[in-house]
């Protein structure tokens, strides 16, 4: 299988090759160069040089068509993009696969988000610049809180931002909910245990962005928020973005998290949206 690294390798050498011919011969010691006229059956004549040992009388070297050269760069490029464009592909399925993506948000973009109201429409426009400036996030580290009432559209947004990284960069992304997060790290407390600490925590540290739903929910005793704590921390440390969706009103989600993790949140280009309408569940009749 021929890499991105080889198909660069062979380009850049023989666009050298092409430099070369384009200037005065090299002098090499004990070699002479001399030109004739060569025919090519796909370009007709050129002009090709011939190198020859000056000791021996014998050829060293003699130039190939410069339009056949042309040719097998334009080649080599357009296979290198098409195995890009490949490779890509499946650096997209492997990193959707790992997004733990729920089924009923698979369809989920920014696209065909709907607002129903003027702060529906200013969260997607927060959502939608977020996304569109990803490379920027990850340089500040900057997340987002998504607090207020259920229904209201909080996990489609930061589903399709998980979906626009993975597909536009290629980066990687992980949702998961608060519950399941706290009982994947308890359950390394007993024995036999699948996962240490460590890799429980290198799981949900390492993604490039981290969704974690349902804030709130579990019983918010001081391990529990701890656990998130050391998580959400640990990321802003790494300047790795994270996301918090919540049903609880905003200074409920302060005070249940704590000043430092909502400070932390904020930071970097970070913000903190509410969702504050009905449920469009409750409007569906």
């Amino acid at each position: 299988m021929i890499t991105m690294l080889d198909y660069q390798e062979e380009i850049t050498c023989l666009e050298k090759h092409l430099l070369a011919l384009a200037q005065p011969p090299m002098a090499i010691p004990n070699t002479a160069v001399f030109t004739q006229n060569a025919y090519c059956k796909k370009h007709g004549s050129y002009e090709q040089r011939i190198r020859e040992f000056n000791v021996i009388s014998c050829v060293a070297s003699h130039s190939a068509c410069p339009d056949c050269i042309r040719d097998k760069i334009a080649a080599l490029r357009q296979a290198q993009q098409e195995n890009d464009k490949r490779l890509s592909e499946q650096q997209i399925i492997r990193l959707m696969q790992g997004l733990n993506l729920p089924p009923r948000f698979q369809s989920a973009t920014l696209n065909n988000f709907e607002p129903i109201n003027k702060e529906a429409a200013h969260c997607l426009k927060v959502c939608q610049a977020y996304a569109n400036q990803w490379p920027e996030r990850l340089k500040q580290g900057g997340g987002i809180v998504m607090c207020g009432k259920p229904g209201t559209g909080k996990n489609h947004l930061a589903l399709a931002i998980a979906q626009h990284v993975i597909t536009t960069y290629q980066a990687s992304a992980l949702f998961t909910s608060a519950l399941h997060l706290v009982r994947l790290y308890k359950s390394t407390w007993t024995k036999p245990t699948q996962m240490t600490e460590a890799e429980v925590l290198r799981m949900h540290i390492s993604p490039e962005l981290l969704i974690i739903d349902e804030i709130g929910v579990q019983f918010g005793s001081d391990t529990e928020k701890i656990i998130l704590f050391d998580i959400i921390n640990n990321r802003y440390e790494g300047m790795k973005p994270t996301i918090l969706l919540s049903n609880l009103p905003k200074e409920a989600l302060a005070q249940f998290m704590g000043e430092r993790v909502m400070d932390r949140m904020n930071e970097g280009g970070g913000c903190t949206l509410a969702f504050t309408w009905d449920s469009y569940r409750s409007r569906v009749t």
